[in-house]
């Protein structure tokens, strides 16, 4: 019942609003003999004024006078005589009367039929929580100030350039990620780890299509690394928004079954797969990749098919728990070199430096002289904070590489800045 009350004094206050000036009397004239007064004192002044510069003579200017006054007077009674006879506009009730009658059936209608009337009172306590940020978006975001400090003290460091660019596109900044990207790549003279996630971040920004800017990248990633996954994704879709959609599902199909198992990025290329093959009229089996071990890591096709009922957030904690199998498998057969450098991979990939770090040191027990698990174990090192150890990998793996090359000069300006650093 307050409700309903409530409700009544709103219109009340609407109705009130709207109507009352066409319900205010007004004179119809009142305006026109106002300003005909008006008129008429300016008259006056004017000629007052001729008759100082002796513009016109006495006689004249009393004739004149004369005729202006004369005006002046009717325009006088007739002001007054409006002023004692108002009345209302033309049409003012009847207008009033069809308005309170639409705004009120407007509103009454209108409310039984998208209203709750019925509907209980909810308990603040009771009321579901506002929506959460995903952790790892809130993880990029935490992580993004300290990028940017880094970068008022390094701003010619492409590698920080990189990271910039890397958390604003996590957080959502696509066209922030694009010029962070940009400046990197033109930093770094156009290295191919950074010209693969620079033409992602195009394609974002561009609401998904790879532009042609993107796709040059792309393909340039993939003259110097044709296994690059990222770029072999991509250039797949740009053959299926051109139209070829057969050969993007055989493009997908080949990505699908070169993926290491556990992936992360499997399951957004198994969802290309099924989608294309629906649309071509293929059959997905053909596409897909072979069911795999029940012993080793990384998703089976159930899992895959599982994952398409999922929003983003469940599909991100499915991935996280296909990394843990990894992980739990790895714990009973910790000689598994491979499995440790796919381990520490798949946590790269979900921005967690901490433990891939740690699966990179276990790879390192097997095998401490290999070049790219030193340089990964070194990055996630730093990016977890440890900086003596990310020191101990990068000068660990510059003594294997050739003096004067450009990867040798970029481990050492690493090494450079950790040492100014501690």
């Amino acid at each position: 019942m307050t409700l309903w009350i409530i409700f009544a004094g709103l219109l009340a206050a609407v109705l009130i609003t709207v109507l009352w000036p066409l319900l205010q009397p007004r004179a119809a004239n009142a305006d026109r003999a106002d300003y005909d007064i008006e008129v008429y004192l300016d008259q006056l002044r004017e000629l007052e004024r001729d008759v100082q510069r002796e513009l016109i003579d006495e006689v004249q200017a009393g004739a004149a006078k004369l005729e202006i006054e004369r005006r002046l007077l009717a325009a006088s009674k007739a002001a007054e005589g409006v002023a004692g006879n108002p009345k209302l506009a033309r049409g003012g009730v009847p207008v009033a009367l069809l308005l309170a009658i639409a705004i009120s059936a407007a509103t009454i209608g209108l409310y039984v039929d998208i209203g709750s009337p019925d509907l209980p009172n909810l308990p603040f306590a009771q009321r579901a929580p506002a929506p959460t940020e995903d952790p790892q978006v809130a993880q990029a975001r935490s992580r993004l100030a300290a990028v940017e400090e880094r970068l008022v003290a390094e701003p010619e460091n492409a590698d920080v350039w990189r990271d910039l660019g890397t958390l604003r596109l996590a957080v959502g900044d696509q066209n922030g990620a694009v010029q962070a990207f940009a400046q990197a790549m033109t930093l770094s003279g156009g290295r191919a780890d950074i010209a693969s996630v620079y033409a992602e971040a195009l394609t974002y920004a561009a609401d998904g299509l790879v532009t042609p800017q993107a796709k040059e990248l792309f393909e340039g990633v993939l003259r110097e690394n044709a296994e690059e996954p990222r770029a072999r994704f991509f250039m797949a879709l740009a053959r299926y928004q051109a139209g070829f959609r057969e050969e993007a599902l055989e493009l997908w199909a080949a990505l699908a079954r070169d993926a290491t198992p556990g992936a992360p990025w499997l399951p957004a290329v198994t969802d290309r797969i099924r989608r294309t093959a629906a649309e071509v009229g293929a059959d997905v089996a053909n596409f897909l990749p072979a069911p795999t071990d029940p012993t080793q890591p990384g998703p089976t096709n159930e899992d895959i098919a599982a994952a398409q009922d999922l929003n983003a957030e469940e599909q991100q904690e499915m991935i996280r728990s296909m990394v843990e199998r990894l992980a739990s498998r790895l714990e009973n057969e910790p000689d598994d070199v491979e499995g440790w450098r796919r381990l520490g991979q798949s946590y790269d990939v979900l921005n967690n430096p901490e433990r891939a770090a740690e699966a990179y040191a276990r790879a390192l027990e097997l095998d401490p002289n290999h070049p790219e698990t030193l340089l990964r174990a070194g990055l996630a090192a730093g990016t977890a904070g440890d900086r003596e150890t990310a020191l101990v990998y990068f000068e660990r793996l510059r003594s294997f590489l050739p003096e004067g090359g450009d990867a040798y000069r970029t481990v050492s300006e690493a090494i450079e800045r950790i040492t100014t650093a501690n």
